[in-house]
């Protein structure tokens, strides 16, 4: 493993590991939905800046049924992320 690959997988630990955090903090301030609502538009937000400067499309027809399945699966899909946001098995 590289320097550059180290590097990039700490700063990815340290992101991963800092929601966490954050949200245990947010919760109860905001409402979980909210700061899920909030989370999940910053992290489009950003996804959309990347791939404006990559300027590489997506290819949405080729594969629709990949982007359906995950948006699907992960708006069923209990999370832990949402389970520590309410503090219970399942909001």
């Amino acid at each position: 493993m590289t320097s550059a690959s180290l590097a990039r997988l700490l700063t990815l630990s340290a992101i991963w590991g800092g929601s966490f955090l954050l949200i245990r903090i947010g919760a109860p301030a905001l409402g979980p939905v909210p700061l899920m609502q909030a989370r999940v538009l910053l992290a489009a937000l950003f996804l959309a800046a990347v791939a404006l400067m990559l300027r590489r499309p997506l290819a949405w027809r080729a594969h629709w049924r990949h982007y359906l399945f995950i948006g699907l699966f992960n708006s069923w899909n209990p999370s832990p992320t949402r389970m520590a946001a309410c503090g219970r098995p399942a909001c």
